[in-house]
């Protein structure tokens, strides 16, 4: 349920969410259907169609490939294209004009052009020369051009342009949910503008006076969401760039996130001191360079310039009196630009945030700038050392370096009272490869330890054991390299993997008693991973997740208290422990109170502006290597502008209006959405039943897998052909199953099977079972939970076979008649799987399964697709090895090389979001099935004697450089915030504590 807080006698104007499409509700790649609009120059610079298309295929097409090829076939056979219209064009010029501003193309060549484009600016930093040095005093120095785009032009372009409109939220509601009508009420927390962030800002925003009273408008809040991280653009080279990105929180994160979609804008390519400032220093400082200190503050009044730009008059009166705009319904509203977000590793956070490494509680903001504008004068005005003694009294103890602030401006109050709020946790940076690939890496030591001992690599072990577990899905499990040990190269993502597959792989390789420690260890962290990237929370999550939060701060420390015994490997080694006292550890508690701000940390993740990198360094091999920066705003501006013509000119394609018979008008991509399964229609591949299977009950066969074959298959067949006749088949009705008649005496089989779901977060998603790889295991409901013996809502199959058959039934029929209609049915063959779990399980184990054997034929079954919900990830129970005899053979299963003792499917479920949370009983939106079967979800609480295990922080040192307080040290100057806080509400860092 959406809940809207309205004025008196106001409207909702718009609602996105009611024109939501099952296209718009799936993450699988499809046409995306077309708004067509007309303008008075529809081809831009391009005086044909001709010529447009073959633009748009150079420009939208990094490297040559086949498909890129056939692009270009498709284009030269298109009826309408002229090679004399392409081959007539002056590209130099027109390629010019496509990069180009309008206010540099002479007369009204540029009129097609809607937008402002990039501007460049010169940016100048003062010089503080302390009065110790040869020039005392401070100097402006010009560092460079400045390229960036203004904030307000870009906010225009995004509510003119009618394609990115159409989901641009105007109104922020509280989203409730109620599982059935006895369930109480509870908060959805998904999308930022059904946020408490955002609605504090609608209902701010409608008590402010109206700019031009006799003309009232509709105020909308724009949700501004900036990202930026510093980047290589080649494997091999030392070119970089520094983009920052503008997202929109108006537009919903499932397709925001999605790079195909184009929804990230590039506003700026920020500088960074080049090498020419450093001549500069030496030749003003006797050939001697200043401290790091010096050059770190440097640094950030660099930055802080840039920002100052980029936050310029017109978006400041934009933020005070709004932006006038025509709608593309018509409508004319007033649009007012509000920061919700910066995404950024810790280094960029403390960097925008104008604070020190691993600092202490910020008492006040007012306090805060009153501090920074007298240590500003003591350098600036009194030639005082920026890290001296008389500076360093006014701002250590509030963890304040001496920076003009461009967020802190006092022309912005009171629209931006705190830019630290907005710096939002990193999952990426902070646990992914933060506190997990800190535990892996010690985990790696442990090895190391333990192979010594005991003779055995037990790397090597691990090694093997990663090689060895299957992949799944399109991207959700990738396949593990040869040397996982040695985290070569190694993404985010490849991290993600080995915490998602880490609890076989690490089984038994230590010996007790940590080994299951270890095992509670890595289930609390895949169990937390889990549930902070939710990409739709609610109350009973958030719980769990606090709760689970608790359990990893203490296994962590359990795990860095203890110490080993032995003599040290050598007297000047340090022993390496699992440092816990950094600010990644500490930033964990912070994700429940942002997520109920700001919604799912899937919305803000650094990742998104990982993924935009993308475009830029596909960029970088088309200019010329000198001045890439100016030449990568063209190559950006091209590309955009291409995509907004052929919005314009390209007629919708026939699919996005043809029914295809559907009943409910739906298109045949929705059509193939909605259905349950997706199956080849071709009899390319028929199976002879007559030469292959016997069709008598009972009758001894030498394939083991082919006993009782047809019987079973007929009678799964049997009631869904009443079925579609229109009968019920109930219990008391005798049918009889040998009346049943496979048209041909043949079936036809398919490798791939395609499951359609609907996810946790109400969206639908694919998964492909392919027959020939490991991706071949499903699970069903149990249709006799919850009754005694029935221990879980789920069964598992293998996937022997995948067929369809025509089908007819020519016995006498419930009511008396015959009736020999044909049918089509899809039937899928498997065998199932058998739980090894034992009935006193504990909260932190896995469950474990094992395939059945061939020899018990009730356990090879038939089923209907329609009852498969999804595929499932199973991996093998390394530590009890392989089984000890081969799986019999047959001419209708895949032959398999082995075949492993157990396997384990995760009680969690750590695959991938929507399996966990198939496993969180009742706390499913998407997954209705599961509402009745159980009550209310009961979390299990922190008794007030849990051993939180906690320990006294390292002893305060020094501040190191600034390049070794980046790299998250493990010491910290101050207790005050290392000191965890488990019964205490958490807080981000950023926000209260610095």
């Amino acid at each position: 349920m959406r809940e809207y807080s309205i004025r008196l006698n106001s409207t909702i104007t718009r609602d996105p969410d009611g024109l939501i499409t099952l296209h718009d509700l799936t993450d699988i790649p499809l046409p995306s259907p077309r708004n067509v609009s007309h303008n008075l120059n529809p081809y831009g610079p391009f005086s044909n169609l001709s010529s447009f298309l073959m633009a748009d295929w150079y420009w939208n097409s990094n490297n040559k490939s086949y498909s890129d090829f056939q692009k270009l076939i498709s284009i030269l056979k298109q009826p309408n294209f002229s090679l004399e219209d392409a081959t007539q064009v002056n590209w130099a010029a027109t390629f010019k004009a496509l990069g180009a501003n309008k206010d540099d193309l002479p007369d009204d060549t540029g009129s097609w052009i809607e937008d402002n484009g990039w501007k460049t600016i010169q940016i100048s930093i003062d010089v503080p020369f302390h009065s110790r040095m040869k020039n005392s005093g401070m100097e402006k120095y010009t560092v460079g051009d400045f390229r960036h785009r203004h904030i307000v032009s870009v906010i225009r372009e995004k509510i003119l342009n009618p394609n990115e409109n159409r989901q641009f939220h105007y109104y922020p509601y509280r989203s409730t949910w109620k599982a059935s009508e006895a369930s109480p009420e509870v908060d959805l927390y998904g999308e930022l503008y059904a946020f408490q962030a955002f609605r504090d800002a609608h209902e701010e925003l409608q008590k402010q006076p109206d700019p031009t009273p006799g003309e009232p408008l509709e105020k909308v809040v724009v949700a501004l969401m900036f990202a930026s991280d510093s980047t290589y653009l080649t494997s091999f080279g030392d070119a970089q760039l520094w983009p920052c990105y503008l997202f929109f929180g108006n537009e919903s994160k499932y397709q925001r996130c999605q790079p195909s979609q184009h929804l990230c804008h590039q506003i700026a390519y920020f500088e960074k001191l080049s090498d020419k400032f450093t001549d500069y220093l030496k030749t003003c400082n006797h050939g001697k360079l200043p401290s790091d200190a010096f050059m770190t503050h440097c640094a950030r009044e660099l930055f802080h310039a840039q920002w100052a730009a980029l936050l310029d008059d017109k978006l400041l009166d934009a933020i005070k009196n709004g932006i006038v705009i025509m709608c593309p319904d018509g409508r004319r509203r007033r649009f007012y630009p509000r920061i919700f977000t910066y995404s950024a590793d810790y280094p960029e956070k403390i960097l925008v945030g104008g604070i020190r490494n691993n600092g202490q509680r910020i008492d006040s903001e007012d306090r805060r700038r009153e501090l920074v504008s007298d240590a500003r004068r003591e350098i600036l005005e009194n030639n005082y050392v920026v890290d001296g003694t008389k500076v360093e009294a006014l701002l250590k103890s509030q963890s304040l370096v001496p920076v003009n602030n461009a967020f802190f401006l006092p022309c912005f109050l009171p629209f931006i009272v705190s830019i630290l709020p907005s710096l939002v946790v990193d999952i990426l940076h902070e646990f992914e490869v933060g506190v997990w690939k800190q535990l892996f890496t010690h985990l790696i030591r442990l090895f190391e330890a333990f192979s010594q001992a005991s003779g055995v690599t037990l790397s090597a072990e691990l090694d093997y054991r990663y090689q060895s577990t299957p992949s799944f899905g399109r991207d959700a499990i990738r396949k593990f390299g040869v040397n996982t040990s040695a985290m070569k190269r190694k993404a985010a993502r490849d991290f993600e993997d080995l915490l998602q597959c880490a609890i076989p792989a690490f089984e038994g390789l230590l010996p007790e008693p940590h080994g299951v420690a270890l095992m509670k260890l890595l289930f609390v962290f895949a169990q937390w991973h889990a549930l902070a990237k939710l990409r739709l929370h609610n109350d009973h999550t958030l719980d769990l997740l606090d709760y689970t939060t608790t359990q990893l701060e203490a296994q962590a420390r359990r795990e860095a208290k203890g110490k080993g015994k032995g003599k040290a490997a050598s007297a000047t080694r340090k022993p390496a422990t699992l440092g816990i006292f950094t600010i990644k550890f500490h930033y964990l508690g912070d994700y429940v109170p942002t997520i109920q701000r700001f919604g799912t940390s899937d919305s803000y993740s650094t990742e998104n502006g990982e993924r935009a990198h993308g475009l830029p360094k596909s960029w970088y091999p088309r200019t010329d290597k000198q001045d890439y920066q100016e030449q990568m705003t063209h190559i950006e501006r091209r590309q955009a502008r291409l995509s907004h013509i052929r919005a314009q000119i390209l007629e919708p394609s026939k699919e996005d209006h043809h029914t295809g018979g559907a009943s409910n008008g739906l298109s045949p991509i929705e059509v193939g959405i909605e259905a349950r399964y997706v199956m080849a229609s071709n009899q390319n591949q028929p199976v002879d039943l007559g030469s292959a299977v016997v069709n008598c009950l009972g009758v001894t066969h030498h394939d083991l897998y082919l006993v009782d074959f047809i019987p079973k298959l007929k009678q799964h067949l049997m009631p869904r052909i009443l079925q579609r006749l229109g009968y019920e088949c109930s219990t008391d009705y005798k049918g009889d199953w040998t009346s049943v008649v496979i048209r041909d005496h043949r079936i036809y089989q398919h490798k791939l099977l395609k499951i359609n779901y609907t996810t946790y977060d109400i969206r639908r998603d694919q998964e492909v079972i392919h027959i020939e790889t490991p991706q071949r295991n499903v699970m069903l409901l149990n249709s006799n939970f919850p009754v005694p013996g029935a221990h879980s809502l789920y069964l598992y199959s293998r996937v022997l076979g995948i067929y369809h058959a025509n089908v007819s039934y020519i016995g006498v029929l419930p009511d008396g008649s015959r009736r020999y209609n044909s049918f089509r049915l899809d039937t899928v063959w498997g065998q199932w799987y058998e739980s090894l779990n034992h009935p006193g399980k504990e909260e932190f184990q896995l469950d474990r399964f094992c395939l059945s054997p061939v020899e018990t034929p009730e356990l090879l079954h038939f089923m209907d697709p329609v009852d498969i919900l999804r595929g499932v990830h199973l991996i093998p129970q390394f530590s009890l090895g392989k089984a000890d005899t081969l799986p019999p053979k047959s001419h209708l299963v895949v032959p398999q090389e082995s075949e492993w003792k157990a396997y384990y499917i995760n009680r969690a479920r750590f695959v991938d979001r929507d399996m966990f949370m198939r496993y969180q009983h009742r706390m499913s939106v998407g997954h209705i099935y599961m509402h009745s079967l159980f009550p209310l979800p009961t979390l299990p609480s922190i008794p007030t004697d849990f051993d939180h295990c906690l320990q006294d922080p390292p002893p305060p040192v020094a501040q190191g450089s600034e390049q070794a307080q980046a790299s998250g040290s493990n010491v910290t100057p101050t207790s005050e915030l290392m000191r965890t806080r488990p019964l205490d509400p958490p807080h981000h860092g950023l926000g209260h504590d610095a």
